[in-house]
């Protein structure tokens, strides 16, 4: 087949041989327009038209990438048993609160029963705050009565750890 292709374009006049590889570069930029250049340049306008959605969707799945690293290290083992009285008792002393006028009854495995015969207000609400943050306890319940001495008050409260939500 190659023989009969080369034997007939020897026999094509001079002429006719130029006509033809004109004609057949010039189709062969035809199809490279229509078949290369027109669809890539569509989808360079189409891709260019949408950069700005692009770029505001990758700052906010940054945004939330960092939240949910903040929120997966700031997750806490659940305390129970003695570890959730430690804590507590821990909580307590470090908030300045005279660890003889705390009792802490165990409820079961999660829950806790808390006396305290007298504290600063002010006292009680940095250790609920402090158990809520830093040791994923809350406070189920509380009883709160105010001394005669300004500020103090007597606690009875039930504190529990916190559900742990997959993430």
């Amino acid at each position: 087949m190659k023989e009969s292709v080369i034997s007939w374009w020897r026999q094509l006049a001079p002429r006719e041989r130029r006509l033809i590889a004109w004609g057949g570069g010039a189709l062969l930029v035809a199809l490279s327009y229509a078949y290369l250049w027109q669809p890539l340049n569509t989808e360079r306008v189409k891709l260019r038209a949408s950069l700005p959605q692009m770029r505001a969707d990758a700052a906010l799945m940054t945004i939330q990438a960092g939240e949910a690293a903040n929120l997966r290290q700031n997750t806490h083992t659940t305390l129970s048993g003695p570890a959730l009285q430690a804590a507590i008792l821990q909580a307590m002393i470090e908030a300045g609160i005279d660890d003889k006028s705390v009792q802490i009854t165990l409820l079961d495995g999660h829950r806790a029963n808390l006396s305290i015969q007298g504290v600063a207000f002010d006292h009680w609400a940095n250790v609920t705050a402090r158990l809520q943050s830093e040791k994923n306890v809350r406070l189920e319940s509380c009883s709160i009565e105010a001394m005669p001495e300004a500020g103090m008050v007597r606690v009875q409260a039930v504190m529990e750890t916190k559900n742990q939500v997959p993430l």
